[in-house]
């Protein structure tokens, strides 16, 4: 995990990571390939059951993919653009705001 103007970023650390969107149900989630890169950014809610549970490949969350998280939505967003140069897409299954 490291820290990064108010956003926590998880890379191949599922168990910070699942603790910290058990904890954080009102925050944002913005999964990322490694190295995020515009067009390829998603935000999700942390309740949402796209980024949470058991992974889809069964495997992991983080090894592939960053989860950056953040309780304000505007970091997140800071975040992206500082990381990516453009905007993250928002999840069409919990439509973040």
């Amino acid at each position: 995990m490291s820290l990064s103007n108010g956003v926590l970023v998880f890379e191949d650390d599922d168990a910070g990571y699942a603790e910290w969107i058990a904890t954080h149900p009102e925050g944002f989630v913005v999964n990322a390939n490694r190295p995020p890169a515009a067009g390829d950014v998603v935000l999700h809610r942390a309740t949402c059951w796209t980024i949470s549970g058991v992974p889809t490949n069964g495997r992991t969350w983080t090894a592939d993919y960053l989860k950056a998280c953040s309780d304000d939505g505007a970091s997140i967003g800071r975040w992206v653009r500082e990381a990516t140069g453009g905007m993250p897409s928002l999840c069409g299954i919990c439509h973040p705001a």
